[in-house]
């Protein structure tokens, strides 16, 4: 492996700027000599510097390689002023969970503010998109930024957004702009067709927070005679959409299921699925789902390698269809197919 990597690093204006760096570099590193190299930038305090990837709020690590950080030829970074964290991570003993109930999904909360809506053109809105409701039944009929939780001194609160769109704790209407304490099995309701969620601070008893909750099988209108043989059941299907990965260069990552449980679903090497597959861009590709037509669309966000369906690449940002059961090449290795 070559000692040095080429890439390319946005210093404020000056995008764009051409380095060959070495990989047993740190962003810490690489901020200092940011700095040697533009002296009309303050060095006084480097703290106050962090090196992002191109598209993404996080700063690097400050002192892990390069090699570490899985930075490739393709990625482009940026030099810039810590950026104040839109949204907090909240740790794993405070998670909290909300199960809408008609379908049985499940929703973790794992950040603060959590936000319950849509998603929209805004990146920094998205960001903090925790429930995201567009999939579900009657899920239209919520507000983009309807309510968020929050939480303080380890208790949850409720605060409500949207100004002519109901909310309801246990069938009392919030005020908007109204905070309200939470309570393990509180029932929320949202908007005017009463999309009704039940708030956990634990998982519920049987949960798989990977796949939406089961309901319980009807019982047979009549009784089956004691001495009739057992009349076989077909085990219950989910109707949730995965994408499955049948060829890639990392042998671990073969049959790896992607659960498309929100949208839009970013496709990248950093996700647990595709990791280790160099080919295969950071912000790779976006799936889109319309709850009106039932449609999946995929979107290749300008990738170095390119994003393929079976009738051949498509063109950057401009949404495709994809049908169920077909399949979509990342890159010249990655291979996934559409199930649910």
């Amino acid at each position: 492996m070559d000692e040095y990597i080429d890439v390319k690093i946005d210093v404020f204006e000056n995008t764009g700027q051409r380095a060959r760096v070495r990989r047993t570099l740190t962003p810490r590193e690489l901020i200092r000599e940011i700095l040697k190299e533009f002296d009309d930038i303050p060095a006084d305090a480097p703290e106050k510097y962090a090196i992002y990837l191109k598209g993404d709020d996080r700063p690097l690590k400050a002192d892990d390689t390069l090699i570490q950080l899985d930075i490739q030829p393709q990625d482009e970074l940026v030099f810039d002023y810590i950026r104040q964290t839109l949204r907090r991570p909240l740790r794993p003993e405070q998670f909290a969970y909300l199960r809408e109930e008609k379908t049985g999904r499940l929703f973790e909360i794992s950040w603060q503010p959590a936000v319950l809506g849509r998603p929209t053109n805004e990146a920094d809105h998205n960001l903090t998109l925790a429930v995201n409701v567009q999939s579900i039944p009657d899920g239209m009929t919520i507000s983009r930024r309807h309510a968020q939780f929050i939480v303080s001194e380890e208790r949850y609160y409720l605060e409500v957004l949207a100004e002519n769109n109901p909310v309801l704790l246990n069938g009392k209407e919030v005020p908007v702009n109204a905070r309200r304490e939470l309570k393990s099995g509180d029932k929320l309701a949202f908007g005017r067709n009463k999309v009704t969620f039940t708030f956990f601070t634990h998982p519920p008893a049987g949960a798989d927070l990977r796949q939406p909750v089961s309901a319980a099988s009807p019982r047979p209108s009549t009784p089956v005679a004691p001495s009739a043989p057992p009349v076989p059941v077909p085990a219950p299907v989910s109707a949730h959409p995965a994408l499955v990965v049948e060829q890639a260069s990392q042998p671990t990552n073969l049959g790896q299921r992607l659960e498309l449980f929100t949208f839009p679903y970013l496709l990248g090497r950093d996700l647990p699925q595709l990791r280790g597959e160099a080919d295969v861009s950071r912000r790779h590709a976006e799936i889109h789902f319309d709850p009106a037509t039932a449609q999946f669309t995929i979107t290749d966000l300008g990738s170095t390698n390119g994003t393929f369906l079976e009738s051949g690449a498509i063109p950057p940002n401009i949404p495709c269809a994809l049908p169920r059961g077909s399949r979509v090449r990342l890159g010249p290795r990655v291979v996934l197919r559409l199930e649910g």
